[in-house]
């Protein structure tokens, strides 16, 4: 079976949308309040586009990123945030990764202060 370009493509935005649904139950689960967002499903879609524009590959961080846009709506969009992922000389990844270990060590922080 051959397939052209354009039904490759179509094919590509099924499983995308399909991958994104599957994180979207697992956030659900994990924080169900969200069920209720209407805006969740879209601004996930919208998020996981980017991951794919900044060139993410590893499942770890896509769903981190997924997870983070779903309780931060719209997180990768502040100017600071936007910045730093797009920055070159590393991998989003890890800059990615290294925004998350910043953000964990200031909320321990926040909680010994208390």
């Amino acid at each position: 079976m051959q397939l052209t370009e354009e039904q490759w493509a179509i094919l590509k935005v099924y499983e995308d949308r399909n991958y994104v649904d599957f994180i979207r139950g697992h956030i659900v689960r994990d924080y169900p309040r969200l069920a209720d967002d209407p805006t969740l499903r879209d601004r996930l879609n919208a998020a996981y586009a980017r991951t794919k524009e900044l060139g993410f590959t590893y499942d770890r961080q896509i769903v981190q990123f997924l997870y983070l846009e779903a309780i931060a709506a719209g997180f990768y969009t502040k100017p600071a945030i936007a910045a730093w992922l797009g920055k070159p000389g590393m991998p989003p990844e890890q800059r990615f990764d290294m925004a998350m270990d910043v953000a964990r060590a200031k909320l321990r922080e926040k909680k010994e202060n208390r």
